[in-house]
């Protein structure tokens, strides 16, 4: 009886355990209706990139990964961005979380105004539902970017679902701008070793940024300038979001203020054609298996797994949908 009691226990353990590694799998994106998961998200039969996705990863990832391990043996390497050219007078502006009908026309009528290119870090679900305003921003002259397809914490799900989420991201703006996507920024500026791996294996640069006025909790109009222009220097990188009016209000004053000053506006894939070879944070090299990843799953409680120093030295940012997950 008592071995039987125990085993019960066990069992039940088990099964909460379980329990808490699907609870903590994904984190819910504004964009999608109150209480979906990203993983219930995914198993809709209308989200085609991202099943197709699933489906292209789970067979070539390893194949994928064994290209990058031999590139880095020939000391090819994709980068991580962390900022421009400190020698120019550049800075790139970018746009989180769109697009959205009711902002991005307003954003793009700015930009347009004051002859300015921006970097717009897309949403695929969002994309897939908005196409038209995708192209209104590649036909006006700005960069696209990846934000992965559900906008999830990529730190709470296996490497395997990191890996479909930045590919069906590519493949819906592939498939809306008939060109490849080779920027990734994640979402909350959350990532690891494993999630740099990935996206650095599927052909992306990971962008980060050096200014974050901290929009997306719409502290004011006022605060947003002063954080903005506070911490602005050559090479920096501007994180701002689609989907926030006071960032719409106050976008006019930045773009003057700066441009007043000497300030460059580029996209992204400008700055990086200027990066300084020294000032490129590079991933680790190290030697690692895809296959092993794909068997990695998310820790099942407890803190997060380690992030990259140069990730936690950016601050606070918090997109919006964020919820801290414990």
């Amino acid at each position: 009886m008592a071995y039987m009691s125990n085993l019960t226990r066990h069992a039940v353990a088990a099964v909460l355990a379980g329990c808490a590694v699907v609870l903590l799998l994904f984190v819910p994106s504004r964009n999608a209706s109150a209480g979906r998961s990203a993983e219930a998200d995914a198993q809709q039969p209308t989200d085609k990139y991202w099943l197709a996705a699933k489906e292209q990863v789970y067979r070539t990832v390893p194949e994928i990964l064994a290209q990058h391990r031999l590139e880095l043996s020939q000391g090819l390497r994709f980068h991580k961005l962390m900022h421009g050219d400190r020698s120019i007078k550049q800075v790139a502006l970018t746009f989180d979380d769109g697009p959205h009908p009711a902002y991005t026309p307003k954003i793009l009528a700015i930009l347009n105004r004051f002859n300015v290119k921006a970097t717009f870090f897309l949403v695929g679900e969002m994309a897939e539902k908005y196409p038209d305003l995708v192209r209104a921003e590649v036909a006006a002259g700005h960069s696209i970017a990846n934000h992965t397809y559900h906008h999830v914490n990529l730190l709470r799900i296996p490497p395997g679902a990191v890996a479909t989420e930045i590919q069906a991201c590519g493949d819906v703006l592939q498939a809306i701008a008939g060109r490849s996507i080779r920027l990734f920024r994640p979402p909350g500026g959350d990532y690891n070793r494993q999630v740099a791996e990935v996206a650095e294996a599927l052909g992306y640069t990971t962008v980060l940024w050096t200014d974050d006025p901290g929009d997306y909790a719409n502290p004011g109009k006022r605060t947003i300038e002063q954080r903005v222009l506070r911490a602005i220097g050559n090479g920096g990188i501007i994180l701002v979001h689609d989907g926030i009016q006071q960032t719409v209000d106050v976008l006019p004053t930045i773009i003057r203020y700066l441009k007043r000053n000497g300030y460059q506006f580029v996209t992204v894939d400008e700055m990086l054609k200027r990066r300084p070879r020294e000032e490129v944070a590079r991933a680790a090299a190290g030697s690692f298996s895809l296959r092993r990843l794909l068997r990695q799953g998310p820790p099942a409680n407890g803190p997060r797994m380690p992030v990259d120093a140069t990730r936690r030295s950016l601050g606070t940012h918090r997109p919006f949908g964020w919820r801290k997950l414990s």
